[in-house]
C-alpha cells in the first residue's frame, strides 16, 4: 500500500507486516494532514496555452546571469473573468538527485495552488506530478528533494488558479547536499539528533542495510513535549499490485511502516523477500521540531558496529559484524584468538555487501585453529567501509587484535587528463551529477573553479581545448553526470567541445566565462553565491591571477567551505573583482600569498569592500601552501586526516588534486619534484597523529619516489 501521511494515526508502536498494495504505483502519493504541504492529485481541466509561460517549458528560474529568488505574476481565471484570461504560469528549474527545492507562494483572496512536475512532463495537460500544494487559500509551499525516481532534469513549477484573480509572489530556493530523500545518510551511530521543518527541511532520510531475519527497533522522540514528528520506515522494494517496485523516492513508496506523535516507536521484521537497504524518513507533519532518533538491530549484522580499539575482547553468542573504513593502499591485519573450547569462523567483507546473496568476500579463514591471522591490502578502486564478520560455532570469549597500516598512494595517469580523471574517481566513488570542466592547457580559468565545484559537490575534469580526452569522457560516464559547467571562454575550451559534451555524453552544459581571467573568476563567484543563496557564509579567497600556486593551495578550503576564489593583479584590484566582492555580499576575505603576490594596497582595498581581509602567506609557494593548510585545519574548515601532495612547479595535477582533497575534507601541500619540501615535512610532523591518508597526485617525474619516501618516513617511522 502506498503510504499516505494523511491516514497515519498517532501511534506509538507498530510491528511491520509486509502487505499487498491496493493502489497502483504513483496513483496515490503521500500527503500530509493539516499542514503547509499536501501530497495529493487534483483533477484540473485542460489548458489552452496562450503565452510562453502557460505551458512547458515555461520560464527558467535558474537562467544565467543571476535572477532574483522572488518572482511575481498575475492570474485571472473563470469565473472571475469570462473567458479565462490567464489561469496558470509555468516556470522551470534544473534539479538533480540530492538537490532540494523550496517553494513558497502567496496570493490574493481566493485559491491559488502550486504544483511541481517532473522532467518527463511534456505539457501541463499531461503532467508527471511530483508534488501538489493545494491549501484552501492562496498560501502554498513545497519542499522537495529530488531522487532517482524522477531523476535529473528540468522540473516545472506551476502556479494555478481555477476561480480567482490577482497578483502572486513566488519565492524559491535551491540547495545541494540535502538528505531529504532516498538514498539519504547511512546510519552509523545508534543515536542521533536533528531538526525538520515543513517549509525548509521537510525530511531527513537515513539508510540502513538489513538482512533476512533481522529486527529493526526505532524510537523517534520530539525535543519539545507536545510537538509532533513523523517517522516512516520504507523497505528496499514494495509490492505494487503483484509487481515489486524499487524504493526510489520517499514521496512515492509503498509498504511503509509509519507513525506520528511526540514519541514514535516502530519495529520492523525483515521478511525473506525484503533484504536490502531500508530507509528511515523523519519528517515534519507541520511546523518545526527537533528530534532524537535511536535505533538498534538484532542480531547485529551489516552495517555492524564500529570496530573497537585493539585489543577488542567480547563474548560472541551470535554472528556479529564490525565495520571499518579503509582506503586504497591500507593494510588491515590482525589476529582472532578464541578461548579454549570456543570456535569462531571469520571473514572480511568488501564494500557493497548487503546480505547473504551479496556478500563480497575479501578474506576468509581456512581453518578453525587459533589464532587466525589475516592481512589484507585494499586495492585501487576498492575503497569504502569493510565488514569483519565473526560467526561463533561454539560461543564464548574472543580476542581481536588489529591494526591498519596507512600507505601513501599515488594517483597518476599517462597524461594530465588521466591523472585528474583518476583523482576525481578516487574522491567521488559514488559518482556525481555535476562535473566542472576547464582547459588543461592553461591554468587561469580552473583556478576559480574550486568554490563552484564545492557548491555543487562536484569534481573537476580537464579537457584539451579542441577535444575531449578519452579518459575524461570515460570518467564523465562513470560519474553518471548529467550537468556540466565549462569554466572559460571559447578560446580556452572550443565551442565544438561544448557540443561534444552535449551530444556524446548527454550533458546539460552551461558555460561560465568572461573577457579576462578576472572576469571569469567574478562570473564563477556569482554562480557560487547564486547556487548557495542564504547558505553562503560570506567568505572569499583572494589570490594572484597570473600565477597558479597560491590559488591551488586554497582550492581544498574553497571546495569544503563553498567559498569563491577571486583573482587579483599583484598591485591593483581589478574593477570587476571589486564589483563582484560587493555584489555577492562577502564580509570576510582571506588573501593568499605574500605582498609580492597581492600587495598591501590590494588587501586594504579588499578590506574596505568586505569589512575584513586577513592574509595567509609564507616565504615561498611551498611555505604558503603549508600555511594555508594549517589555516584550514585551525579554522575548522578542513582536517589533517586527509593530505594531498602535488608538485608546486606545475599546475595540472594540483588542479584536480586540490579539489579532490577538498572533497575528502582535507588539505593540499605543494612540494618540489626531487625532494620533499621542508614546509611539507614540518606540517606533516605537526599533524602526524591526525593524518590517516596521504595521496600523491602525479607520477614520479613530478613528485619523485625520494619525496614519497620522505613522506612515509614522517608518517610511518
Amino acid at each position: 500500500m502506498a503510504f499516505s501521511r494523511v491516514r497515519v494515526a498517532l501511534i506509538t508502536v507498530i510491528t511491520a507486516a509486509i502487505v499487498a498494495p491496493v493502489v497502483p504505483a504513483y496513483a496515490q502519493p503521500w500527503s500530509r494532514s493539516g499542514a503547509d504541504l499536501t501530497r495529493a492529485f487534483s483533477l484540473v481541466s485542460l489548458v489552452t496555452p496562450a503565452g510562453v509561460d502557460d505551458d512547458v517549458p515555461g520560464i527558467p528560474l535558474d537562467s544565467y546571469p543571476i535572477m532574483s529568488r522572488t518572482v511575481t505574476g498575475t492570474l485571472d481565471a473563470y469565473p472571475i473573468a469570462l473567458p479565462p484570461k490567464d489561469r496558470l504560469d509555468v516556470y522551470s528549474i534544473y534539479l538533480a538527485p540530492g538537490e532540494q527545492l523550496e517553494l513558497g507562494l502567496t496570493g490574493p483572496a481566493g485559491n491559488f495552488d502550486l504544483e511541481l512536475l517532473g522532467p518527463a512532463t511534456t505539457s501541463v495537460n499531461a503532467p508527471r506530478t511530483v508534488v501538489i500544494s493545494e491549501n484552501p487559500d492562496s498560501t502554498e509551499s513545497i519542499c522537495y528533494t529530488a531522487a532517482d525516481l524522477f531523476g535529473a532534469g528540468r522540473y516545472y513549477i506551476v502556479v494555478r488558479t481555477g476561480d480567482s484573480v490577482g497578483e502572486y509572489e513566488l519565492i524559491w530556493k535551491l540547495s545541494g547536499r540535502s538528505d531529504g530523500n532516498i538514498p539519504g545518510v547511512l546510519l552509523e551511530s545508534s543515536s542521533l539528533t536533528g531538526t525538520v521543518n515543513a517549509l525548509t527541511d521537510a525530511d531527513d532520510v537515513y539508510r540502513l542495510p538489513l538482512d533476512v531475519g533481522q529486527t529493526l527497533s526505532v524510537t523517534l522522540t520530539a525535543d519539545v513535549a507536545g510537538d509532533a514528528v513523523g517517522l516512516a520506515v520504507l523497505p528496499p522494494v514494495w509490492d505494487n499490485a503483484g509487481t515489486l517496485e524499487t524504493s526510489l523516492d520517499v514521496w512515492r513508496t509503498g509498504d511503509a511502516v509509519a507513525g506520528e506523535g511526540t514519541e514514535v516507536n516502530l519495529i520492523v521484521n525483515v521478511e525473506p523477500d525484503r533484504a536490502g537497504m531500508y530507509y528511515l524518513d523523519v519528517y515534519a507533519p507541520s511546523g518545526s521540531s527537533g528530534y532524537t532518533l535511536e535505533w538498534s538491530v538484532s542480531p547485529q549484522l551489516i552495517p555492524g558496529l564500529p570496530l573497537a580499539e585493539a585489543p577488542a575482547e567480547s563474548r560472541l553468542e551470535t554472528r556479529t559484524v564490525y565495520s571499518i573504513p579503509l582506503r586504497y593502499g591500507d593494510t588491515f591485519k590482525g589476529t582472532i584468538d578464541a578461548s579454549p573450547g570456543v570456535q569462531v569462523n571469520a571473514r572480511l567483507l568488501k564494500p557493497g555487501s548487503l546480505g547473504p546473496d551479496r556478500y563480497l568476500v575479501a578474506w576468509a579463514n581456512t581453518t578453525t585453529a587459533d589464532p587466525k591471522s589475516f592481512s589484507y591490502v585494499v586495492p585501487q578502486g576498492a575503497e569504502g567501509t569493510y565488514y569483519l564478520e565473526l560467526t561463533p560455532l561454539l560461543p564464548g570469549p574472543v580476542r581481536l587484535d588489529w591494526s591498519v597500516q596507512r600507505a601513501t598512494t599515488r594517483v597518476q595517469g599517462l597524461s594530465r587528463y588521466e591523472t585528474v580523471s583518476y583523482a576525481a574517481a578516487a574522491a567521488f566513488p559514488d559518482g556525481s551529477d555535476v562535473v566542472i570542466v576547464a582547459s588543461g592547457a592553461d591554468f587561469p580559468d580552473a583556478l576559480a573553479a574550486a568554490g563552484l565545484a564545492g557548491a555543487y559537490d562536484a569534481p573537476l575534469l580537464l579537457t584539451r581545448p579542441d577535444s575531449v580526452p578519452a579518459a575524461v569522457g570515460a570518467e564523465i560516464q562513470r560519474l553518471g553526470a548529467t550537468r556540466c559547467f565549462i569554466v572559460g571562454g571559447t578560446g580556452a575550451v572550443f565551442s565544438h567541445v561544448e557540443t561534444a559534451l552535449r551530444t556524446n555524453y548527454g550533458l546539460d552544459v552551461l558555460r561560465i566565462a568572461g573577457g579576462t581571467r578576472y572576469d571569469t573568476a567574478a562570473e564563477v563567484a556569482r554562480r557560487v553565491v547564486d547556487r548557495l543563496g542564504p547558505d553562503y557564509d560570506g567568505g572569499v579567497f583572494v589570490a594572484r591571477g597570473d600565477v597558479f600556486a597560491d590559488a591551488l593551495a586554497a582550492a581544498p578550503l574553497a571546495w569544503t567551505a563553498r567559498r569563491p576564489i577571486v583573482l587579483s593583479q599583484p598591485t591593483a584590484l581589478p574593477d570587476v573583482t571589486a564589483t563582484v566582492l560587493d555584489e555577492i555580499g562577502a564580509h570576510e576575505a582571506v588573501v593568499v600569498g605574500g605582498t609580492s603576490a597581492v600587495s598591501n594596497a590590494v588587501q586594504l582595498r579588499v578590506a574596505s569592500i568586505v569589512g575584513s581581509a586577513s592574509r595567509v602567506a609564507g616565504r615561498d609557494r611551498f611555505d604558503t601552501a603549508a600555511r594555508v593548510a594549517a589555516y584550514g585545519v585551525d579554522s575548522g574548515i578542513t582536517t589533517a586526516a586527509y593530505v594531498g601532495v602535488a608538485t608546486g612547479l606545475n599546475f595540472p595535477d594540483a588542479l584536480g588534486g586540490g579539489i579532490a582533497s577538498g572533497a575528502e575534507g582535507g588539505v593540499l601541500l605543494l612540494t618540489p619534484t626531487n625532494s620533499l619540501s621542508l614546509y611539507v615535512a614540518s606540517f606533516l610532523r605537526s599533524h602526524a597523529a591526525d593524518v590517516r591518508w596521504c595521496r600523491v597526485y602525479g607520477s614520479p617525474y613530478v613528485v619523485s619516489n625520494a619525496a614519497v619516501a620522505s613522506l612515509n618516513a614522517i608518517l610511518r617511522p
